[in-house]
């Protein structure tokens, strides 16, 4: 919530009497003189054009959007694994037939040789081919596979809600902004209004003091004073350029420049009651518990059999024949002996449950852990709802105790004036009324914006935004 800063209640310099003397003076004047002052020019911009603008504009809303249409072609691929492999491949050799008896493991690569044994090395070399399809088929995976598509429809899940919070959590940002460029742009007019009150005051001091009716340091310390109030007007431009730039940066417009609707300055919402709903936070937590015990699931499962039909053929060719001869022409260039062959399998690692059983507890104990971040994020926004339900009833008392204190502090002024101009006040006196004023002006303007900022603060705690607009919804 924005907050401005007061400045504290001091005491002047003695040398700075007299120009308190010419303020009291020319205050009527300076008032009746004053010119209206224009709000800077921007785009009209309402709060619903700007979540508007936010859903649709914000680089990182569509990223988030491209994760959860990621996520959809995940299970896609997911499902695709139960349709079965067909595996096809192909060779022609040209090489050597010396083969010998023995059995080699599968470590590392090995190249068999086939052909008839021999009592010596011959270095002919003729054609080999050699052609397979194979297929295979897993229709019975003991529950495998319906672990691995929950595991994909859950990181789905998750990748969703993820990006419902975030859309959540970029209105609240929008909305956070808005109001606070509203209260700054308050702000600046006011700090506008200063700087021209004090130019005047200025220059009647400045022509008091050349007629030789006030000491020359009075228009000294006018000019002084001029300075510091086009300083805090130069403090409040700043203040709203931020917001102006951290605003277009969240509706994904650079370099625009907005006007918020006042009404959010203007008028104090009603005391409703927010809606029960799951909170995005709330339910971005729970899919990442849902999403952890799926992938623990998928691991314990990997220990099952895996059930495969498994259907073949194939030929080969060679250029040594079944008695010995060698054809050295292309005899063996294409496969002439063809078959085939259809089976089950069954694989099943037995030593794999130690490493899979880690797996498993490594993924638990992820999965405890975000269940115990579910239970932070609730008994957060419990006390959120708290805070702000306190924060919008003391909102609604500050509005009906600022327009009580900005009058009497207009009449405590006016007072002072009279009782210094009879010489029955010091300057003092007169200082710290003005100091009153000022803050009851301020506190005035800012009363309805603290007002919402609370049901902002509020529906933060609700998980539903639509809550704002419920007190301007017709």
């Amino acid at each position: 919530m924005f907050f401005p800063f007061v400045p504290p209640v001091r005491r002047l310099p003695a040398g700075s009497a007299w120009l308190l003397v010419a303020l009291l003076l020319t205050g009527p004047v300076s008032q009746a003189q004053q010119r209206p002052v224009h709000p800077a020019a921007g785009r009209p911009l309402s709060l619903n054009e700007a979540l508007d603008l936010a859903r649709t504009q914000a680089p990182h809303l569509q990223a988030k959007a491209y994760q959860v249409q990621a996520a959809e072609a995940d299970i896609a691929q997911t499902k695709t694994q139960r349709l079965p492999s067909v595996r096809l491949s192909g060779q022609v050799s040209y090489g050597s037939t010396n083969a010998v008896a023995g059995t080699m493991l599968p470590v590392g690569t090995i190249i068999p040789s086939s052909g008839s044994l021999s009592g010596v090395n011959s270095y002919n070399v003729v054609f080999g081919s050699m052609g397979t399809a194979l297929m295979e088929w897993s229709p019975v995976t003991f529950g495998q596979y319906p672990a691995q598509r929950a595991r994909a429809e859950a990181a789905r899940d998750y990748a969703q809600a993820d990006a419902d919070n975030e859309l959540f959590t970029q209105q609240l940002r929008v909305a956070q902004t808005y109001l606070d460029l509203l209260a700054t742009q308050s702000l600046r007019q006011v700090r506008e209004q200063d700087v021209h009150r004090v130019s005047i005051l200025k220059k009647t001091i400045t022509r008091l003091a050349l007629h030789g009716l006030r000491p020359g340091v009075d228009s000294t310390l006018a000019r002084a004073a001029e300075a510091q109030s086009k300083l805090a007007l130069v403090s409040a431009q700043e203040q709203e350029a931020d917001r102006q730039a951290r605003l277009s940066t969240l509706l994904g417009q650079p370099g625009a420049t907005w006007q918020p609707d006042t009404l959010y300055n203007r008028t104090l919402p009603p005391a409703l009651v927010p809606p029960t709903a799951t909170h995005p936070t709330l339910d971005l937590q729970q899919r990442a518990v849902d999403l952890g015990k799926a992938r623990e699931t998928v691991i314990r499962r990997q220990y099952r059999p895996r059930l495969s039909l498994l259907g073949a053929t194939w030929g080969r060719g060679s250029g040594l024949s079944y008695n010995g001869t060698t054809d050295y022409g292309l005899g063996g260039a294409a496969p002439t002996r063809l078959n085939y062959a259809v089976g089950v399998g069954v694989v099943f690692d037995l030593l794999d449950w130690p490493r899979l059983q880690a797996q498993a507890q490594a993924e638990n104990l992820r999965t405890q852990g975000l269940q115990a971040e579910y239970r932070q994020q609730q008994l957060e926004l419990s006390n959120q709802a708290t805070l702000a339900e306190q924060r919008l009833q003391l909102a609604a008392e500050r509005a009906r105790q600022a327009p009580l204190q900005l009058a009497a502090a207009r009449q405590a002024y006016r007072q002072k004036l009279a009782l210094y101009n009879s010489g029955l006040a010091t300057v003092v006196d007169v200082t710290q009324a003005l100091y009153g004023l000022q803050q009851a002006e301020q506190d005035q303007v800012l009363t309805a914006n603290a007002a919402w900022q609370a049901v902002l603060l509020q529906t933060a705690a609700a998980g539903d935004f639509s809550f704002f607009f419920t007190p301007v919804t017709p």
